[in-house]
This record gives C-alpha cells, structure tokens and sequence, in this order.
C-alpha cells in the first residue's frame, strides 16, 4: 500500500492560531473533510506562546503546531487510507487558519508492506 504523509507550512496566519477551540475545529473539520474517524485529541499550549494539538484518527492523526510569534502553523497529517485526499485537509486547515497565508507542502511517500524475505 502506498500513502502519503504531508507537512505543511502556513505563514501571515490570523491571530485565531493562539485560539485552542479555533485549532480544534479546524483539525476536526479536516478530519471531516476526507471521511477519518476521530478517536482522541491532545492539546498542549506553551509558555510564552504557542500550541500543539494532535487529532488521533482511526487512519492516524492530523497535528498542527503554532509559532504565533512569526504568524505560522506546521501541519503533519498521515491518513492510512490511500483513498482519502491529504491535500482537502491542508485545504480546510489553510482556509480556516491562514485564508490569506501561504502554504507550502512537503510530501514522504510512505510504502506499507512487508520486506522481501
């Protein structure tokens, strides 16, 4: 099986990225967007700024990192099902966080399957 892992980098993101619920919903919409099962969340905010909030999926997780400081997001998102669309989630993320950010991915191509004996 063949899946995609994408990082993403948001830049000149809204102030709504120092806002956990707003980060919240953004990952649940993303989620939604491509059909995962959310299973778990995490959020953990630092000091003087900043949060990381992680979505556990049944297919993996959607987790985004804030630098409010230099008005960026990092997003990785895995989705273990080859049929789900990677880039509709970063879609959703950017158009919630950053709709007039830039946003520039980075792809690893993940092979699942047994090595050769």
């Amino acid at each position: 099986m063949r899946i995609r892992q994408v990082l993403a980098d948001m830049r000149n993101c809204d102030a709504v990225i120092e806002d956990e619920v707003r980060l919240l919903e953004a990952a649940i919409a993303a989620a939604k967007s491509v059909g995962a099962t959310i299973i778990g969340e995490h959020a953990q905010r630092y000091v003087p700024h900043g949060i990381t909030l992680i979505l556990f999926l049944a297919e993996s997780h959607i987790m985004l990192t804030t630098w409010p400081e230099y008005r960026m997001v990092l997003a990785d998102i895995l989705l273990c099902n080859p049929e789900m669309d990677e880039d509709r989630a970063i879609d959703e993320i950017a158009r919630r966080l950053c709709p007039n950010g830039v946003v520039e991915r980075s792809f690893v191509t993940r092979y699942i399957e047994p090595l050769p004996a």
